[in-house]
């Protein structure tokens, strides 16, 4: 007993199903099976947006912080060929609130390039008022925000189609008044300006909203048969789903059908059993069993495709076939306690469904395609199906742009569906293509491309197509659900919100390197000393704020050691290069520590650690003698430690960089170092004369070496025999700055005149946490056990601190 699909599926309503026999669906694959898309929450790609009409603006990311950038219209007139710009009118007399200067004769009319930051306001001999005309025009639909000029030219009134929308007295803060603005449309504009100077003008885009999570959707008008009129989601009460793999319960758990049955994120399972609930007149029945990071090449290695005998050996070859045969079996003898109202009818194995990939990227088409061959026949032999109806969504990741490691895949998912290459399949084996239900991280709640960036609407289009791939091999028949064509965006739009400009794959899009923000000159200036500096101040300063920067500026040093030290004044500071504000960067301070002579002892402890565990940083036995190896009364000579001249390291059992390339802030682990790290344990110490510290400023000493994804472990610093910094471990998938800011606890130390830095380091030996095999860029252990690794400099910098910011720590 079945039903025609229609294109848009019905909303669920309360008709129980007929009592024949249980059509079950066998569903399996990678976590993706099991579903990733949001539900709701989705967050927008960027904060806000910031416009400009300057001729040097460069559309793409801001050079800090996460918004974007885009260019703004500014034209003398509303036709489409006006010249861009502004007409300009000059009135005697200092600017007065109240005055229409509309009624009154301008001393001098002239155009300007009202936008361009380096473009000065006309002016005249005596007191005047400068009063700007112009209309502009917007890239995206959206409220924004209009800003008017730079510095003494910020003193102005800004009014929109005879609207006020910006007000800046001298003295004051400006009244900023958002205002919606359509793209294709032109705005007139009146600046009337209280002072002179730059005719910059800039808006902001904000109240920005994120898109791609199945509420989202829903409130667009897609998909409403997943959720009621109030919003609600709505169940189906004739489709049953049942998860046997990652359920914390014995045999399984599930329930009725529903856009949470996995919890916060939807899957392919909701969408396939609303097409297969709209198409079957009896029960049915979803039995999952998926789990993630798991390879058909490996973990759901059919018994057909055979095994070596290293594989026989090892339990997990295999295993995720077995759990799932076992997972259906004991569904289906639990069957009456699983699906309501069951009456004894029985059940019919209906079809298999396979979603998987990313985990066998490279493997090539042929062994791909077997193993996928040998799954399908080994389910339909193992519950006794000979033609069971079988449905392959392909791997989607990039959509048409897909990796060739990824396509590979692709190609050997697509095979099995076609009858040319696979006859004994036509009919009963279909495959749906999934790359064109790809969205991009401009459309998406993230940019994690591995779990198809989140987005519920790819979730949706695969579960459906693969549902009606499904109908179709049973012989029903089943409309094509369509989707409606996104509307047309502006070019500069479609560009920061493309994969190249939001990033992917957890890589999140380019800041560029600074020289292509410092060729746009003066254009950001504005934006960034006006808007972005003082409300990162602002944010940093509030009681409760989170920001680290109070407590380097105010020298309260926080109550726990962090193993990566960028911070917020690192962030500050960029916002200010970026401006080409100078004199507020990080500079070296004191004499040079990096590759000066250290003492330096290197022993292995009694208290051994299995080579294979990371977090080597511990409790440990010192030489005799040396327990006090970082007091300032401590002699090296005495005590038997060299002397020799720093970095120190060693990549395996030489004098080695640990990358070819260092991909980490102030690391320099690809500089060769000068001296071996001999042993596990490494102790180094130094007395230096060092300048007294200033008002003013910050200071830090860092710690080269171990800044890279997956390098360094724990390391101790202490100054004039005081404990500076303690880190219990290194890094693993992120790069970052080690060492140790300089708080008031300390700073006396550096009064000028001697000082003894002493610092602990241990050797590495592991990747990512407790793995010992080597995926590092070193050619010489790709694929061999990770070597013993380190590498230790040490420097001390500096960082005048602006007034701005001292003022903020301030309260003023």
């Amino acid at each position: 007993m079945t039903a025609e699909v229609p294109a848009t599926l019905p909303q669920p309503d309360t008709t129980p199903p007929s009592n024949g026999k249980v059509k079950v669906y066998i569903l399996a694959g990678q976590s993706n099976m099991v579903g990733f898309g949001y539900l709701q929450g989705s967050r927008p790609v960027y904060p806000s947006i910031y416009l400009s009409a300057d001729p040097n603006i460069k559309i793409g990311r801001m050079p800090v912080g996460p918004s974007a950038l885009l260019k703004h219209g500014v034209y003398q007139t509303a036709s489409e060929d006006a010249p861009k710009g502004a007409t300009v009118a000059i009135y005697s007399g200092a600017y007065k609130a109240g005055t229409d200067y509309r009624t009154m004769k301008p001393v001098k009319e002239t155009n300007i390039a009202l936008g361009t930051v380096d473009a000065q306001l006309p002016a005249i001999d005596g007191p005047h008022t400068v009063v700007a005309r112009a209309f502009i025009d917007v890239p995206m639909s959206g409220t924004h925000e209009i800003h008017a000029g730079f510095k003494d030219s910020t003193y102005a009134v800004v009014s929109l189609e005879g609207h006020e929308v910006y007000h800046k007295d001298p003295g004051k803060d400006a009244i900023v008044t958002p205002v919606s603005l359509a793209q294709g449309k032109r705005y007139p504009i009146t600046i009337t300006y209280m002072k002179g100077g730059s005719a910059a003008l800039w808006l902001k885009h904000i109240d920005l909203k994120g898109h791609g999570d199945l509420t989202t959707l829903n409130q667009e008008g897609k998909y409403t048969w997943f959720a009621d009129e109030e919003g609600k989601w709505t169940v189906r009460n004739d489709v049953t789903y049942w998860e046997t793999r990652i359920s914390n319960e014995e045999g399984g758990s599930g329930g009725p059908l529903t856009a949470t049955s996995n919890g916060k994120f939807i899957g392919p399972e909701v969408p396939f059993g609303y097409v297969m609930g709209t198409y079957h007149e009896e029960p049915v029945l979803l039995i999952e069993s998926s789990m993630g990071n798991r390879s058909l090449n490996f973990d759901f290695r059919p018994p057909s495709s055979g095994k070596t005998e290293e594989e026989k050996a090892n339990e997990y070859c295999g295993f995720e076939y077995d759990a799932m045969v076992k997972g259906v079996h004991k569904t289906l003898t639990n069957i009456d306690h699983i699906v309501p109202n069951y009456q004894g009818q029985g059940y019919e194995i209906a079809g298999f469904v396979w979603f998987q990939g990313h985990k066998d990227t490279n493997v090539p088409k042929a062994e791909y395609e077997k193993h996928l061959v040998n799954l399908i026949q080994d389910v339909r032999k193992e519950f006794n199906s000979p033609k069971m109806p079988a449905v392959v969504a392909t791997v989607g990741f990039s959509g048409m742009e897909m990796e060739p490691g990824h396509f590979m895949t692709w190609e050997a998912q697509t095979a099995v569906g076609d009858p040319k290459q696979h006859p004994e399949f036509a009919g009963n084996v279909g495959s749906v293509d999934t790359r064109p239900f790809w969205r991009s991280r401009g459309e998406s709640p993230t940019n994690t491309g591995y779990h198809y960036n989140h987005n519920a609407e790819t979730y949706v289009l695969t579960g459906d197509a693969l549902g009606r791939a499904m109908v179709k091999l049973q012989g029903g028949k089943a409309k094509t659900l369509t989707v409606a064509a996104q509307p047309k965006q502006h070019p500069d739009v479609e560009t920061v919100f493309s994969d190249v400009v939001t990033g992917n794959f957890n890589k999140r899009g380019p800041h560029y390197a600074p020289k292509y923000y410092r060729e746009m000159g003066q254009a950001l200036k504005p934006i960034l000393m006006e808007e972005m500096v003082p409300a990162f101040l602002e944010s940093a300063f509030v009681p409760n704020s989170r920001s680290n920067l109070k407590a380097i500026v105010t020298g309260e040093k926080p109550p726990k050691a962090l193993a990566d030290i960028r911070s917020d004044l690192d962030t500050l500071i960029g916002y200010y290069d970026m401006a080409g504000v100078s004199g507020y960067g990080w500079k070296p301070f004191g004499p040079d520590m990096r590759t000066a002579n250290w003492s330096y002892f290197s022993f292995d402890p009694p208290e051994n650690q299995e080579w294979k565990k990371s977090d080597r940083y511990r409790e440990i036995t010192f030489p005799e003698g040396m327990d006090h190896w970082f007091a300032t009364d401590f002699d090296p000579a005495n005590a038997g430690w060299k002397t020799a001249q720093a970095p120190f390291g060693r990549m395996g059992d030489k004098l080695d960089r640990r990358r070819p390339r260092c991909n980490g802030e102030l690391c320099g682990c690809s500089d060769i170092p000068t001296t071996l790290w001999e042993k596990e344990v490494l102790l180094l110490r130094q007395t230096f004369d060092i300048p007294a510290v200033k008002e003013g400023h910050a200071y830090r000493l860092i710690l080269g070496g171990a800044g890279c994804d997956r390098s360094g472990e724990g390391f101790a610093i202490y100054v004039n025999g005081k404990p500076l910094t303690e880190v219990k471990g290194g890094f693993y998938r992120y790069t970052g700055i080690r060492g140790a800011y300089l708080y008031d606890d300390i700073l006396p130390e550096f009064n000028g005149g001697k000082v003894t830095i002493a610092i602990i380091n241990f050797l590495r030996y592991t990747h990512f946490r407790n793995v010992t095999n080597y995926h590092g860029p070193h050619p010489d252990f790709r694929g061999k056990q990770v070597p013993p690794n380190g590498h230790v400099s040490l420097w001390m910098q500096e960082a005048k601190l602006s007034p701005a910011t001292i003022n903020a720590a301030a309260g003023k």
